[in-house]
């Protein structure tokens, strides 16, 4: 948003030579984006060291890992059928992992297999984390994620020369042909094509319908071939083959109050023929809202009374 956004003209007199920890903690970290952030910038005075991917959760309040400061990020080339398989295995072309650094002082973190063995470096697994500031449990609940004091994050990663890679939410993982695959990964491939909205896709597999595979992209005019050409991307960058690729209207795709896509929710909405576009902001839709806004005030106000 900031490169496509910010204006040079906005920009007369500043000076970012200064700006020495950029920290990005966002799901996913994407190469493209530290990439577009620094060369957009570049101009004036930010340096690509700033960049400081890292890792947390409010779980942990909330920083568990990070990179070192003006390192910048580090990137690491997977082969993706190997990747898909639960094992790093570099190669000269395949899916860019950014490694989120090594655990802060006084934390550890751990990655284990769904019997909750520990696994060695380079292997693909749950993410768990210790340290002071992970909370002792949830209010009220008697579910809690611990296991011998250990925090089950949620998330799937690997370990790698000390240093943390995460690849996905467990919950989110795509089986496709007895294969697993982070879903971010054929998001990021569809990315590339013109037209598509970044940071605007989603991949769901349905299970009840023999694992067919979705992608759901939204884009700003969809024309003949884009699809084809969404499709095209994917297979070239993952070498996974998607059954179907829908284009949808900028806004379809269900977020959550901090602005991330819901997979699960769109897999719920695409199976029931509910998703589709937010109605559009009219002068009459706000005056409504306006009123029903009013009419609220009112009546709390009316109730304390």
């Amino acid at each position: 948003m900031c490169t496509e956004r910010i204006r040079d003209d906005e920009l007369d007199g500043v000076d970012l030579s200064s700006w020495r920890m950029a920290l990005d903690g966002a799901e996913p970290i994407r190469p493209a984006t530290l990439e577009a952030f620094a060369a957009r910038f570049a101009r004036w005075g930010f340096a690509p060291e700033a960049l400081q991917p890292v890792y947390g959760l409010s779980e942990a309040a909330l920083a568990v890992t990070a990179t070192p400061p003006l390192r910048g990020p580090r990137r690491i080339t997977a082969a993706p059928l190997p990747l898909a398989e639960g094992r790093l295995e570099r190669a000269a072309e395949g899916v860019t992992l950014v490694s989120v650094g090594p655990p802060l002082p006084g934390f550890e973190v751990r990655i284990v297999d769904e019997a909750g063995q520990a696994l060695p470096e380079g292997r693909v697994g749950q993410i768990q984390a210790r340290g002071p500031s992970v909370m002792q449990g949830y209010l009220d609940r008697a579910d809690q994620p611990f296991v011998d004091g250990w925090l089950r994050t949620g998330d799937l990663g690997l370990m790698d020369a000390g240093e943390l890679i995460v690849t996905g939410r467990a919950k989110d993982v795509l089986v496709h042909r007895g294969r697993n695959h982070a879903p971010q990964d054929l998001e990021q491939a569809a990315d590339t094509v013109p037209g598509v909205r970044t940071g605007c896709v989603v991949a769901v597999a349905d299970l009840d319908e023999g694992e067919r595979l979705y992608l759901l992209a939204e884009v700003r005019e969809p024309h003949e071939g884009q699809a084809d050409a969404v499709l095209a991307a994917v297979r070239e960058a993952t070498g996974v083959t998607v059954d179907a690729v829908l284009l949808l209207a900028p806004g379809t795709l269900p977020r959550t109050s901090s602005g991330k896509l819901r997979r699960g929710e769109a897999l719920r909405q695409l199976r029931e023929g509910t998703l589709a576009p937010p109605r559009a902001v009219t002068p009459w839709m706000l005056a409504g809202a306006l009123g029903d806004s009013l009419l609220g005030h009112l009546a709390a106000r009316w109730g304390r009374r």
